[in-house]
């Protein structure tokens, strides 16, 4: 690829590191977790009181004023802390300006999502395992490749080397924008939001094309218009394989002594339910691994990636399957594709979600008006095709990526080959063939 065709653009990237805090560094660390979650609980009761003592006012028949209700923006919020975090929290110097200011931004988002329907109200956030609080600006700095400066906290070694994101900060292509640290089964990781001026090369011609199906018994099959299959990707059920140790180490979490009001809990307590999240941890993270595998590739060795914009949501209240999609992750492989996509200059052509891909025939267009999911095979009773759904399914989304067609690239040429038939056979249940041969 030539220097033109490749075009700097400002994109926001996000950098994550497992971090190796001393136990002196760990508390400092608590302190501004747990800080930034009192200032969000004592706002939150602020704002509920006030709201429910002026809901009580309108059902009274009293007329409200604008300024009776706590206004819910970021800047306010913080202005309402400072005034009032005295009384609050007299201990709040001990934290830095952005822990207060991580939990006026959250509530805030919050009150937002809620306002416009996304979420229901917010809930106080409990004491328990874990947390995370968001560092704003220069708060978080990297003194080199291996070790990162906290404000109040000072230096902290990093497990692995930082060295991608240094060289960004060295040369002046990347800018922390903030820095999040979380606490997760006991181990600490920092994940920073860096702008980043990166090389972003133009979209390429639509010569690669493959359709990408997900499903549960193979995670991804891919093929290509032409029908030759190029991807397979066998669900590995990571959660699944791992339920009988996760139901081991739950029993014996639960013959622990675990807290009560005005106690703490049993070290063994607190062993037994540390096995148990690093269970849940290295599930997620294997599950996570394979994903950006797959998507990576994808993104880098085709042009034109075709996938269907499924409802994830709403397929997940099948409580037959919950579990099983849940695990498998569509959303964030789309998510991942989206972005990636972008980054190494391919495209991506999301497939309505009622386009009946499974059950059409990718030879003759035949579609099927029911088609169990036990039935891992695609037989076709016009053209007496014979061929694995999956890979069926795979077939029809690539052609839908050809140039030309309603939801592909628009460069113009052919919908797709030109052998498809015509006619329905009359014993099959089914609708129009979808294509007509030429």
């Amino acid at each position: 690829m030539t220097s033109h065709d490749i075009a700097p653009a400002v994109v926001f990237r996000a950098y994550v590191y497992a971090v190796d805090p001393t136990p002196h560094q760990i508390a400092i660390l608590r302190s501004h977790v747990g800080g930034s979650r009192f200032a969000y609980n004592a706002l939150l009761e602020l704002v509920k009181d006030n709201w429910d003592e002026n809901d009580a006012k309108k059902r009274a028949g009293f007329d409200l004023a604008k300024d009776d209700l706590i206004d819910t923006s970021h800047f306010s919020l913080l202005y309402l802390w400072a005034e009032l975090r005295d009384e609050l929290a007299p201990w709040w110097s001990e934290n830095g300006s952005s822990t207060y200011n991580d939990a006026a931004k959250r509530l805030s988002a919050a009150m937002a999502n809620f306002r416009k329907g996304r979420s229901e109200f917010p809930s106080f956030k409990r004491k328990g395992q874990g947390g995370s609080v968001r560092f704003m600006g220069r708060v978080v700095r990297l003194k080199d490749s291996h070790h990162l400066r906290i404000a109040r906290v000072g230096e902290v070694k990093t497990y692995e080397s930082m060295r991608k994101l240094y060289r960004h900060l060295e040369r002046g292509t990347g800018r922390i924008v903030a820095a999040t640290v979380s606490e997760r089964s006991g181990k600490w990781r920092v994940s920073f939001t860096v702008q980043v001026t990166r090389d972003i090369p133009e979209t390429r011609p639509p010569e690669r094309i493959i359709g990408v199906d997900v499903g549960i018994a193979n995670l991804y099959t891919g093929a290509t218009p032409d029908g030759e299959q190029i991807l397979q990707v066998a669900n590995p059920r990571h959660f699944q394989c791992a339920e009988k140790k996760l139901a081991h180490a739950q029993r014996i979490a639960s013959r622990r002594e675990g807290p009560k009001k005005g106690v703490d809990p049993s070290k063994r307590w607190r062993k037994a339910n540390t096995r148990v999240r690093n269970i849940h941890t290295d599930v997620r993270n294997a599950r996570s691994n394979l994903i950006h595998e797959t998507t990576s590739y994808l993104a880098k060795n085709h042009d034109v990636i075709v996938i269907e914009n499924l409802n994830v949501a709403g397929l997940v209240k099948n409580h037959v399957l919950a579990k099983h999609i849940s695990n498998a992750a569509w959303g964030e492989f789309a998510r991942q594709l989206e972005y990636k996509t972008k980054w190494y200059g391919s495209t991506l052509v999301r497939v309505d979600r009622f386009y009946p891909s499974t059950k059409t025939c990718s030879r003759c267009g035949t579609v099927k008006a029911t088609l169990s999911l036990d039935q891992r095979t695609y037989e076709c009773r016009t053209c007496g095709l014979t061929l694995g759904r999956d890979h069926n399914a795979a077939i029809n989304l690539a052609r839908m990526g050809l140039p030309g067609t309603s939801s592909g690239t628009g460069r113009g040429g052919e919908v797709s080959p030109g052998c498809f038939g015509t006619l329905v056979h009359p014993g099959e249940a089914s609708t129009e063939a979808l294509f007509i041969g030429a």
